[in-house]
């Protein structure tokens, strides 16, 4: 797993994988809201292929790592990310 320890991260909250599949998610939902408003965009549609190409099997193989968590693992991490957000915003 990739998971740092809240003093090892510095401004890194997320590890490796949870960020690539929050960017992966994030990117795909404006490329998506904007396809619905501008279904025939050609610039579109070249951005949803070079995102197929180039970052869909990373982001895939992140969105398996964070499947395979435990129940527990997933509770750890929950809390540390929540740990270290609560130390941030107090600081």
């Amino acid at each position: 797993m990739n998971t740092k320890s809240p003093a090892g991260t510095g401004r890194q909250l997320l590890d490796a994988d949870e960020a690539r599949v929050a960017r992966a998610s994030r990117d795909l939902t404006l490329l998506a809201a904007a396809l619905v408003s501008r279904p025939m965009d050609r610039d579109l549609h070249e951005q949803m292929r070079a995102f197929l190409d180039s970052e869909s099997e990373p982001a895939l193989a992140s969105w398996d790592v964070l499947l395979a968590r435990t129940p527990a693992q997933l509770k750890e991490r929950i809390s540390t990310v929540l740990t270290v957000q609560a130390l941030r915003t107090a600081s």
